[in-house]
């Protein structure tokens, strides 16, 4: 018998923000967006559970973007996804 394994790795979007403002990366006027991004234990190939995870505010045309606390990220979410942060 065997065992297989593994990581993956997965990008979840948690909506736009309420900051409107000038990328300093691609110059555009834009919303800023909140994603999650981490890695998953999987065993046989199915996802487990989450073994580390970022939260990063991101530009949508460049994906340029800073990293933040997922607290300091629920602030600046639109109120109906402010759930969807574990």
């Amino acid at each position: 018998m065997f065992i297989v394994w593994g990581s993956k790795g997965f990008e979840r979007a948690l909506g736009d923000t309420v900051i409107q403002c000038d990328c300093s990366h691609c110059n555009n006027e834009v919303v800023m967006q909140g994603k999650q991004i981490g890695r998953k234990f999987t065993l046989f190939w199915i996802p487990i559970f989450i073994t580390s995870s970022s939260h990063y505010l991101l530009c949508p045309i460049c994906g340029y973007g800073k990293e933040l606390s997922k607290e300091i990220l629920a602030q600046y979410l639109v109120s109906s996804t402010e759930t969807i942060i574990e």
